[in-house]
Order: structure tokens, then C-alpha cells, then sequence
């Protein structure tokens, strides 16, 4: 389990459009599902922990597009402000 492999898992789908449907649920209602993500990640090849993704998520910087588009229609991603956490 690693920080390292929350981060690689969070550049893997950004630019992988067919996980991204997949993630998309994991940010609904204002609360993130971490160990939702954890179990996605573990499916593609990751292993972190839902502290380890929460950890990660919670680091502010640069959106991708599809972070922007989960904040954008309704639902809070990647530790922004406001955000309920599972």
C-alpha cells in the first residue's frame, strides 16, 4: 500500500476515459467514497488504502479535466472546499 500508488492510480484515470465512468460515482453527494476508489484501484493494479487516497485527494493543486467536470456538475473532488468525507 502506498501514497505513490493513490497518486499513479489518480493519473491513470485521468487519462483513461472508460475508469473515469467508473470513478465518476465515487463523488456523489458531496461525499467521497475512498474505499470505493481503493477497490478501483486495486482492480487496475494499485494498491493504496482509502486513508492513502483521502491523503492524496486532499493535496490542493491543478484539476484535470475530468476533476473540473466532477466539481463542475455537482459533486466535490480532490479536496475542494466543502467537501464531505467517507
Amino acid at each position: 500500500m502506498s501514497i505513490d500508488a493513490a497518486r499513479s492510480f489518480r493519473h491513470h484515470v485521468n487519462r483513461m476515459s472508460t475508469l473515469q465512468a467508473e470513478v465518476a460515482p465515487c463523488f456523489g453527494n458531496g461525499i467521497i467514497d475512498y474505499a470505493g476508489l481503493a477497490q478501483l484501484g486495486s482492480r487496475s493494479g494499485f494498491d493504496f488504502t482509502a486513508a492513502e487516497a483521502r491523503k492524496v485527494l486532499a493535496v490542493r493543486g491543478e484539476l484535470s479535466d475530468f476533476e473540473r467536470e466532477i466539481a463542475v456538475g455537482g459533486m466535490l473532488a480532490c479536496g475542494l472546499p466543502g467537501a464531505m468525507h467517507r
